[in-house]
């Protein structure tokens, strides 16, 4: 996330540019007919789903000095909230308020929540096509023993800093199974889907920071 206070853990490892799934309406910008029908299928697929919570892992390559680097989490969705719970820090969105807590600061930076202000982190890995990319049917492959469909999504804003998104996605399920991310400065991140549960419960609050639950905590607001 963009922060200009602290070093964020995950931006240290991922240039994440695009945070926050939208469930609207898909507008694919492609000349490609097959992907845009199999992404129009894998759009319907969560549309349908209240809520979602997954666990995902993510790896990044830096190719200039060859380092690797893995990062846990899980990801709770409802609707326009999301959280995202990882090893340094967990963020929470209402949908208006963002918060990024740093576990080992004891420190939450409050922000207003702009999606076109974020970056491509693990909560778009299922909505991340729905706008500003062309996209392309590469073809069929496996993972492990599911059939998979294999799309390639190229940014229409040159700007951005990334080139590229790659998709694979379970051909009978229409559920994304990872996704990765073409940097332009040589990184290289791979976030997979390890394990997924939809429609569970999930009260509202629970996408909202509760400083009460944080003894000294520090608020830094940047609103």
């Amino acid at each position: 996330m963009k922060t200009n206070v602290r070093k964020n853990p995950v931006r240290t490892m991922v240039s994440l540019s695009l945070l926050l799934v939208v469930f609207a309406t898909s507008a694919f910008v492609t000349n490609d007919k097959e992907s845009s029908k199999i992404l129009q299928k894998v759009s319907k697929t969560y549309k349908s789903f209240k809520t979602i919570k997954a666990t995902f892992k993510i790896n990044i390559y830096n190719k200039q000095d060859k380092s690797r680097q893995t990062e846990k989490g899980t990801l709770y969705v409802k609707g326009k909230k999301f959280r995202v719970e990882m090893g340094g820090q967990d963020i929470y969105c209402d949908g208006k308020t963002l918060w990024t807590y740093l576990k080992d600061a004891n420190e939450v930076q409050i922000s207003n929540y702009n999606p076109k202000n974020s970056d491509i982190n693990p909560s778009e890995i299922f909505t991340v096509y729905e706008k500003g990319f062309l996209s392309k049917f590469i073809g069929e492959g496996k993972k492990g023993n599911v059939v998979t469909e294999q799309i390639e999504l190229t940014p229409t804003d040159k700007k951005k800093p990334f080139y590229k998104v790659k998709l694979t996605i379970d051909k009978m399920a229409k559920k994304i199974l990872d996704m990765t991310v073409l940097s332009k400065n040589g990184m290289e991140s791979l976030y997979e889907i390890t394990s997924f549960n939809s429609n569970i419960d999930i009260n509202d609050n629970f996408f909202r920071f509760d400083k009460s639950s944080k003894p000294g905590v520090v608020e830094i607001n940047l609103r």
